[in-house]
């Protein structure tokens, strides 16, 4: 995919990267992309003669930015456990089939699938989805993009409110993938946002099959509002949950996928835990 992408768009969209983040690395970049660390350096450099970007060591920064960028909620959450969210995105692309439709939630879990997918895209595949951020990330020309309609929360990057549960309602999903604050056996899977759990909900009643996206920073944590309980949906973890507790919320009824790290285990594989 990476290769037929002519070098002028994948130096914008490194631009465009660069400029919504502040800076970014060689390494992720080369990641992103799916090109070689040499390739990133050759394109940091032209934009650096271009004046569009800084060079610091190991990657660029925005130009705009002379000082820190000021942290957000989003880019903080964007930080947390970003290496176990791509171990889940990896996992959880193997679920989709090509030819399906489905909806993803605007969590960065999420975003780490809309970038995985971006990298290794179906043949054809219809996405929905209520995040601002996962809709700039999607440019495969197999997938069907469609933006939920509804109120921007600009702290949480979402798209949620009535409007977004009424035109969800209307529609079929093969998969739903969602995520949340925190998952425990006791409440199931919580949110801080009401928003945020009708807008779930109502992907969740509209598909044959519902996966969250958990990180292991997550299990074992309660927050406001339960939004499914925890038999109600499949889940996927990355590979730091203690077996232990994955054994007792498995003894439970709830259904695990592990999630293996890259390069542990051939494509399509992971350990079924329920």
């Amino acid at each position: 995919m990476a290769d037929s992408i002519p070098p002028a768009v994948r130096r914008s969209r490194m631009l465009d990267h660069i400029q919504r983040n502040g800076s970014a690395s060689v390494n992720e970049l080369a990641r992103d992309y799916a090109v070689s660390a040499v390739t990133v350096h050759r394109d940091l450099e032209q934009l650096a003669k271009d004046g569009l970007v800084a060079r610091i060591h190991g990657g660029a920064r925005s130009v705009a930015e002379a000082s820190p960028p000021i942290e957000t909620d989003f880019t903080k959450r964007l930080r947390q456990a970003w290496e176990a969210k791509q171990q889940i995105a990896v996992r959880a692309r193997h679920e989709i089939v090509p030819g399906s439709t489905i909806f993803i939630d605007h969590s960065t879990s999420c975003l780490a699938l809309a970038k995985e997918l971006e990298r290794n895209p179906p043949h054809a595949l219809t996405v929905v989805t209520n995040s601002p951020a996962i809709a700039y990330e999607l440019h495969a020309n197999s997938i069907h993009l469609i933006v939920a309609p509804g109120e921007v929360d600009q702290i949480m990057r979402m798209i949620s409110g009535d409007w977004t549960e009424e035109f969800l309602s209307h529609l079929n999903f093969d998969l739903a993938f969602v995520s949340a604050a925190g998952l425990t056996l006791e409440r199931g899977l919580t949110t801080l946002r009401q928003s945020l759990a009708g807008t779930l909900n109502a992907a969740r009643a509209a598909a044959q099959r519902t996966i969250a996206l958990i990180d292991s920073s997550k299990v074992g944590r309660d927050s406001l509002l339960s939004v499914f309980g925890p038999l109600e949906v499949e889940i996927i973890v990355d590979g730091a949950v203690p077996a232990e507790l994955l054994a007792d919320y498995s003894r439970a009824g709830m259904r695990f996928i592990v999630a293996e790290a890259r390069g542990e285990s051939p494509p399509g594989v992971g350990l079924l835990v329920d």
